[in-house]
């Protein structure tokens, strides 16, 4: 009969070539710490890409934002810059009607004054005011500079001879003269104001 064999057991001898292996640590490389808005998503292998994606504009670095932004700017400055062209233009309208209703109530207030002159004239000749007066004799020597010759009274559209003619002539001739003025400006300043 033979023996059960006796379990050998093989201990392995240490041979020449085998080298003792010790724990040698690879290079590790630790990820970016992730920033509060973005979500934790695990660090990507290999390496990392040289800029950032277009679409996701807090993974920007701040110089890739800022020449975002100056792009950007451009276009809405040309729309500022329309806009400011038609306010301009309106402005500039605004301005030219101000100015010419502002000219038109001028030359109503100046044909009215004139007119007022030879009113105040023709009444002060009807009166037979005295000449002497220095207030007299400016309201005359206004009435006379306002008939412009045309319609003086010595020499004006009608002339009357007789008794009372200096009267006749200056109520006729100046009234017909701040008649016209106040037609005139009646009309220059329908003309002027927009």
């Amino acid at each position: 009969m033979t023996s059960p064999a006796s379990p050998t057991t093989a201990t392995p001898e240490p041979s020449a070539t085998a080298t003792p292996t010790t724990p040698t640590a690879a290079p590790t490389t630790t990820p970016p710490p992730a920033s509060p808005s973005a979500p934790s998503s695990p660090a990507p292998s290999g390496p990392a890409p040289s800029g950032p994606a277009p679409s996701d504009p807090t993974s920007a670095s701040p110089t890739d934002r800022a020449t975002a932004k100056a792009e950007a700017v451009p276009a809405r400055r040309s729309l500022d810059v329309r806009a400011g062209a038609r306010k301009a233009v309106n402005l500039t309208g605004a301005g030219i009607a101000r100015l010419r209703t502002l000219l038109g109530q001028l030359v109503w207030f100046a044909c009215l004054l004139a007119a007022t002159a030879l009113l105040l004239g023709a009444v002060l000749v009807v009166l037979e005011a005295n000449t002497r007066n220095a207030l007299v004799e400016a309201v005359l020597r206004a009435a006379d500079w306002a008939d412009l010759g045309v319609f003086s009274r010595t020499a004006g559209v009608k002339q009357f001879t007789g008794d009372g003619a200096v009267v006749k002539n200056a109520l006729t001739n100046w009234g017909l003269g701040a008649v016209a003025w106040l037609v005139v400006g009646r009309l220059a300043r329908r003309v002027l104001t927009p």
